[in-house]
């Protein structure tokens, strides 16, 4: 090789880093950003839409592995817009966008898997609890409401298939939700999607409802995301 191509060769090599970083192409050999932790607490809104935003109660994926969060009801109103969440450096970023609706809870599909990751566990304000499964805790028994911010209070099944409940197929408890609430857990079993009601702590204190999540992951065709 003589001297002339040596020359020429690094030339080359120069201009290639130059283009490399002017057109924004990334570098070899690089670690890629590590996808963030996304499921049942997460606030989703739409930025160029309407204020408002809602929750996601649970984290689940369909017969394929992709992954979606079952939320409230609510999400389905901020428009058909793709919805976001924040990320831990303050900044707005893509989750996907509902491709389900119910009565009293919405599905929406998580598309930006590069920057979340689905995990099956809920802050309740004293650490994580890792959901295992979704066994229903019959009337009588213990249920657990999360709050945002994190936080936790226990109380009461008092009646499954609520007859008088704001919607069919509700389950009656006497915990006083808010329209921050998360979801109902029992342990570490995912029990339902609150319901938001502006009486809850009002007209009828300390009583609040929740869609149980099973019959909405049977109709979603869905499975809870477990630890």
């Amino acid at each position: 090789m003589d001297r002339g191509e040596i020359i020429m060769r690094r030339i080359l090599a120069v201009v290639a880093l130059l283009l490399t970083s002017l057109l924004g192409l990334p570098a070899t050999g690089g670690a890629e950003v590590a996808a963030e932790p996304l499921g049942s607490g997460a606030v989703l809104f739409n930025p160029l839409g309407p204020a408002g935003h809602c929750t996601a109660a649970f984290a689940a994926v369909d017969a394929r592995g992709l992954g979606h969060l079952v939320t409230e009801a609510s999400c389905a109103n901020l428009t058909s817009a793709d919805l976001y969440t924040t990320d831990s450096s303050g900044k707005n970023v893509l989750v996907g966008s509902v491709v389900s609706a119910g009565a009293t809870y919405a599905v929406v599909r998580v598309r930006n898997t590069a920057a979340w990751e689905l995990v099956p566990w809920i802050d309740t304000g004293t650490g994580r609890v890792v959901l295992t499964g979704s066994r229903e805790t019959p009337a009588g028994g213990t249920v657990c409401l999360v709050d945002r911010p994190a936080a936790m209070s226990c109380g009461r099944v008092l009646l499954r298939d609520d007859p008088d409940g704001p919607a069919p197929g509700l389950t009656r408890t006497d915990l006083c939700a808010s329209p921050e609430s998360v979801a109902f857990i029992t342990a570490d079993q995912a029990q339902g999607v609150p319901v938001s009601a502006s009486s809850w702590c009002t007209t009828i204190a300390g009583t609040s409802w929740f869609a149980p999540v099973n019959p909405i992951l049977e109709h979603e065709q869905l499975s809870l995301l477990t630890g």
